[in-house]
């Protein structure tokens, strides 16, 4: 079982209280979902601004999407539309594939887009599902003429970027961002602090490609 991290100057009650919570999965408040990156928007926007630069050559571009019960998909989502309708009029946004976080879906939908055109120039993913791209973009000898970006840095991005198949991950710090929502926690417990999600819960992201992954 993992420890539980804790601030030096945090109240021993509170942090008692606070181990407690966790054990039994209470909900502190809502508190828990004020960290994260703050501006999936901004995200998704800076995703489309990078992808738009990367790719002069006209063309389609595929958007791979996690569940849309999740605001951070659907966010990201709008955000990447805004930023290639506005400012790449020589890119063409298909609709978007819903995977819905379930692989043999996202492996199938991917299969169908890939099969059925072969003016795809670029994809970008906001959730699951890197693998089962790296896979089609191979399969179809792709890997090399799609800008593929997504977030998240983790083995198979790690994989993608030396291989080159994989242009861009936009990262969102999970080790910052945990220990963010654990100072947000112990700060509620202690004193009934209710944070605001987007100033307190700011977390940037980080753009990682094959020259500074690791």
């Amino acid at each position: 079982r993992a420890a539980l991290p804790t601030r030096r100057s945090a109240d021993p009650a509170a942090t008692r209280a606070l181990r407690k919570a966790v054990g039994r999965r209470q909900a502190l408040g809502g508190v828990h979902t004020a960290s994260g990156i703050a501006h999936q928007l901004q995200a998704g926007r800076t995703a489309g601004l990078m992808l738009g630069r990367m790719t002069p050559r006209p063309g389609e571009v595929l958007m791979v999407s996690g569940r849309q019960d999740y605001s951070a998909h659907r966010l990201r989502i709008q955000g990447f539309r805004e930023v290639l309708s506005q400012r790449f009029p020589h890119l063409q946004l298909s609709d978007v594939l819903a995977g819905e976080e379930r692989r043999e879906q996202i492996t199938r939908l991917l299969e169908q887009a890939l099969c059925r055109s072969r003016h795809i120039v670029g994809i970008y993913n906001t959730g699951l599902g890197n693998t089962q791209i790296a896979e089609a973009l191979a399969r179809h000898r792709r890997e090399s003429d799609v800008c593929w970006i997504t977030h998240e840095r983790y083995n198979t991005t790690r994989q993608q970027l030396a291989r080159g198949s994989l242009a861009l991950t936009l990262d969102q710090n999970t080790r910052q961002h945990a220990q963010l929502a654990i100072d947000l926690m112990l700060r509620h417990l202690e004193s009934g602090y209710q944070p605001q999600t987007y100033a307190d819960g700011k977390v940037d992201f980080i753009l990682y490609s094959a020259e500074n992954v690791d």
